[in-house]
């Protein structure tokens, strides 16, 4: 990717004035999408990166990583490079390396995310160093406090008979978070960040809902996801509807699933990645949540989450019109990887989404 194109391409990405769900509204094209992550991790050697990190920090000091493995359960993401090492203190760390030449807009928030969170009691992580991108043969990165467990994915693959307490677990984990109250909705100004205040972009929730919105509905029109009938319904039924209200911005972590979690078995011992991270309602967080798993493990996550909060008022409305909104994002998002990357796992979660849209479609009568 040349300079110029590279630089519009940043202007761009880094933008999240209109945006709900990060990876659905990012602005750029399927092209530059496949271009930007399909070589993320050949290019950072180990060697150059110590070597790099050591002369640009005074304090913090890299004495080894080990050796990179593509298949490692800190690199399943589909954004970062991931490398695990040790500090010449002895400390163990992440450090989460964004593709070349590509600027990255949120290093600070979900670093503060992340810095607030653990001095709420979440386990979360400390983060020792940001790096930005300083030309297009750069790349920017964090280094991050390496917490202990494994992921509750790779987990429960060997120990599945301990998933309820695992997924009860995270319910209560993750009712903490959203406790955290934070100025303002949606996603977090990354300036702001770095000046150590976490603030959303939006004055409302019923705002920050319908940032991205249109073009999501678009998407899944021009695919042939929904109709243009259903999209105009749709976004009547966004507007102004007294179910968004909301009188505090909390923290929520957008992404608190099995992959993004670390267990030693019998707790949440770590909460990663924090790049999706947002102020809004609770609602939101336990709708995205849903999406990926069965009513059986929902209502297991759900025990967990009202043992530690009380039940919300109206919840299961709410519920329903918050979980509505992430089925479009999340369907937007699929259809647009689909259209470079028709890989049998990518047509089944389009194929799940369409069931998840029908079952909204019949409660909000949206046919």
């Amino acid at each position: 990717m040349n300079k110029e194109l590279l630089s519009n391409v940043n202007k761009r990405i880094c933008d999240r004035t209109d945006c709900f769900y990060w990876q659905t509204d990012r602005k750029i094209t399927v092209e530059e999408q496949a271009e930007i992550w399909k070589d993320r991790h050949s290019y950072i050697l180990n060697d150059e990166l110590i070597e790099k990190i050591n002369l640009l920090d005074e304090e913090i000091k890299i004495a080894s990583l080990i050796p990179f493995d593509k298949n490692a359960q800190t690199n399943q993401g589909s954004v970062n490079s991931v490398r695990v090492g040790v500090l010449e203190d002895g400390r163990d760390v992440v450090i989460r390396c964004h593709p070349k030449g590509v600027k990255n807009g949120y290093f600070y928030s979900e670093s503060l995310a992340a810095k607030i969170s653990k001095n709420n009691g979440i386990p979360a992580y400390d983060t020792y160093l940001i790096h930005d991108l300083e030309d297009e043969q750069d790349f920017a990165y964090q280094v991050i406090e390496k917490l202990k467990g494994d992921t509750v994915s790779v987990y429960l693959k060997e120990n599945p008979e301990k998933e309820e307490q695992l997924v009860y677990e995270m319910g209560k984990t993750v009712a903490k978070i959203n406790k955290i109250e934070v100025n303002g909705y949606g996603p977090f100004d990354n300036n702001k960040a770095k000046e150590g205040i976490l603030q959303g972009r939006f004055n409302t929730l019923v705002e920050a809902v319908n940032a991205g919105l249109e073009e999501n509905l678009e998407r899944l029109t021009k695919y042939d996801i929904i109709s243009a009938q259903n999209a105009l319904k749709i976004k009547d039924l966004f507007q102004n509807n007294e179910l968004l209200e909301c009188d505090k911005a909390v923290l929520v972590h957008n992404d608190f699933a099995d992959w993004n979690l670390l267990t030693d078995g019998n707790t949440i011992t770590g909460a990663l990645d924090w790049d999706e991270c947002v102020g809004g309602s609770p609602i939101e967080e336990i709708a995205c949540w849903s999406l990926f798993f069965d009513p059986a493990r929902v209502k297991t996550f759900l025990g967990g989450y009202f043992s530690e909060t009380e039940r919300y008022e109206n919840f299961d409305e709410k519920f329903q019109v918050m979980r509505l909104r992430y089925v479009i994002s999340k369907m937007a998002l699929r259809a647009k990887r689909y259209s470079y990357d028709k890989s049998e796992f990518l047509a089944k979660l389009i194929e799940s989404g369409k069931k998840h849209l029908a079952e909204s479609f019949e409660y909000f009568n949206l046919n």
